[in-house]
């Protein structure tokens, strides 16, 4: 029977250490879709790819260099950039983008600005903050690029690359903090776990440290301020690590 429980125990310290902060983010990241359904946590969480959406924007900015300085109209081009978006990938991102496009090159048809068009393009519902916040950033530095080439006539296929650099490398050095963080994180989790595993590893030596701490004055004091340091550590670390993250974020 103890054998039984300390191998219990032992599973699910190391499922909780390897697949809690996963999970966690997945229940936590359950939101509406564009559509105004919800989908299902687990797989709008697993299987989107923040960092493939985000590039979208870059994508886009490429295509609408290249087709301005093929001497498109503003109109044109932006038809040309929404079919290419639209055909290639139909995450929530690129449907946003798409619906941008044909919105932009509408007005362009009627005369309007296409500054003016993109200023009143309405923040998208991408179902992911950090994405939602990027769409709004990108659509904003699109629209100062061409406000600018307006009124000071500068090569707006050069603002437009220059901006697709930029975006880029923040998408490069977003990606690699993430990597750099990936291993406090685990380790986080994991020294999390180890009183669990530290309680296992004393029944499998024959002791009974679950009497120990919830008969005994000293156990319960043991316990008790295990639990507070514990949680205490925990709030620190995620406050360190949400400082790193936040470090050269937009």
């Amino acid at each position: 029977m103890n054998a039984l429980l300390v191998l219990a125990l032992c599973l699910a310290g190391c499922s909780a250490a390897l697949l809690g902060g996963p999970l966690h983010r997945v229940r936590a990241a359950a939101r509406r879709d564009p559509g105004g359904t919800r989908a299902p946590a687990w797989r709008s969480r697993l299987s989107r790819d923040a960092a493939a959406e985000a590039a979208e924007w870059v994508a886009l900015l490429r295509r609408l260099a290249a087709l301005l300085q093929a001497g498109r109209s503003p109109a044109t081009a932006f038809e040309g950039a929404a079919g290419g978006a639209g055909h290639r990938s139909r995450t929530p991102t690129a449907r946003h983008v798409e619906q941008l496009c044909a919105a932009v090159a509408a007005a362009a048809r009627l005369g309007l600005g296409t500054a003016d068009a993109l200023a009143a393009v309405p923040s998208p519902a991408l179902g992911h903050r950090p994405l939602e916040r990027w769409a709004a950033s990108a659509t904003a530095e699109l629209t100062l690029c061409w406000e600018v080439s307006e009124r000071t006539g500068a090569p707006l296929a050069e603002l437009l690359g220059g901006l697709a650099d930029a975006l880029e490398a923040e998408l490069d050095a977003e990606a690699a903090r993430s990597t750099a963080l990936a291993g406090p994180r685990s380790t986080v989790r994991i020294l999390s776990w180890l009183p669990v595993l530290g309680i296992a590893l004393g029944m499998l030596m024959g002791v009974d440290p679950l009497r120990t701490l919830f008969t005994t004055p000293w156990g319960v004091a043991a316990l008790v301020a295990g639990a507070v340091l514990t949680v205490l550590g925990r709030a620190w670390t995620r406050a360190l690590i949400a400082r790193a993250e936040a470090v050269g974020a937009r």
